[in-house]
């Protein structure tokens, strides 16, 4: 498929798409107000609810339609009308016809209310979406001071955090050091896996946030130890919103086949409360591991490694679960996919 969109160079031409996320009131609009102003994001389009909320009007040179614009920086400007798949799908042939530059990167902004789930499976499940972008991982913004009250109260800003791969701490100069430290304490037990940047405002903006490749916990084998590296077992964590870590090591030899839909009979029992899966697993018969990120009953296809990432070789699963009994969950993974308790 040519894609007018993509560069020639490089494995996957699909267009790069990172979620932006955060509950209501944490500094998410205004993360995003310098995002779209930086030159980084020249080749960017950005898709947000409505112009009025992100505040770039004043940014805006021309209109290439009743709800695209061009900004300043280069970058292209969108509303959602009419879904997610509507505006992509939109965006992607207003390019292939040239009535607006061609673009390499999608940055979606979700409402303060919205967890990233539903974008990741539509972005895996809608042919044409899927055909042409790929998810390159979801940042999300949390209030440094409102955090830990947040998540065990608002399952919304909780399931955020455990889905999100870079998380940026915002507002960190209205707090002090100590509220500061308790901001991200909170943040690690529900995702310990995250990076965590603290974004001042007249700081410049993280390096990471640029989005010129994925994501480093979308890249295989990269940044796994802060997930894994801790023993099979469950965490002692649950005191933010009930959120817990399951680990599970897989001792036993278990072939691509048997992992899959063993996965998926764990996925459809208890998939409302699994926010987040990752793991490495080497399967029965191959030679390096594989890669596997999840949310709820979806299991991205495994993404093959070279070799197992330094300091690691056992296969592993880890599981942030919200609702069911953590125990619960280990002991029915282990059965399903055949392993000693």
């Amino acid at each position: 498929m040519q894609n007018a969109s993509v560069p020639d160079s490089g494995a996957d031409r699909r267009i790069g798409v990172v979620v932006l996320t955060g509950f209501l009131g944490s500094g998410k609009t205004t993360l995003l107000n310098r995002l779209v102003q930086d030159p980084a994001y020249a080749d960017a389009a950005v898709v947000v609810n409505e112009f009025g909320a992100v505040g770039v009007d004043h940014h805006l040179l021309r209109y290439a339609d009743a709800r695209i614009a061009l900004l300043e920086g280069g970058c292209i400007c969108c509303t959602v009308n009419g879904g997610l798949v509507d505006t992509l799908r939109d965006l992607f042939m207003l390019a292939l016809r040239r009535q607006i530059k061609p673009f390499r990167r999608v940055l979606v902004e979700t409402t303060g209310l919205a967890t990233p789930a539903a974008i990741l499976f539509t972005l895996r499940h809608e042919h044409f979406l899927a055909e042409r972008y790929v998810h390159h991982g979801t940042i999300t913004v949390v209030d440094a001071s409102h955090v830990v009250t947040q998540l065990p109260a608002q399952p919304e800003a909780a399931q955020q955090v455990a889905q999100a791969d870079l998380i940026v701490c915002a507002k960190s100069d209205l707090v002090t050091a100590g509220a500061l430290a308790q901001a991200l304490d909170a943040v690690a037990q529900v995702n310990p896996g995250a990076t965590v940047c603290v974004q001042r405002q007249d700081a410049p903006l993280d390096r990471r946030l640029l989005l010129r490749e994925p994501l480093p916990a979308r890249v295989a084998g990269a940044g796994w130890g802060s997930w894994l590296g801790a023993r099979g077992g469950l965490s002692a964590g649950g005191r933010h919103g009930g959120v817990r870590q399951v680990v599970v090591d897989l001792p036993a030899p278990i072939s691509r086949g048997a992992f899959l839909a063993g996965m998926a009979r764990v996925q459809e029992a208890h998939h409302q409360g699994l926010l987040r899966i990752k793991g490495l697993v080497q399967f029965q018969g191959e030679d390096a591991p594989c890669a596997l990120h999840g949310v709820h009953r979806d299991l991205y296809p495994p993404e093959r490694l070279a070799a197992w990432p330094d300091g690691e070789g056992q296969s592993r699963l880890v599981f942030i679960v919200r609702g069911p009994d953590p125990a619960v969950v280990a002991a029915a993974v282990r059965h399903a996919l055949r392993q000693p308790a």
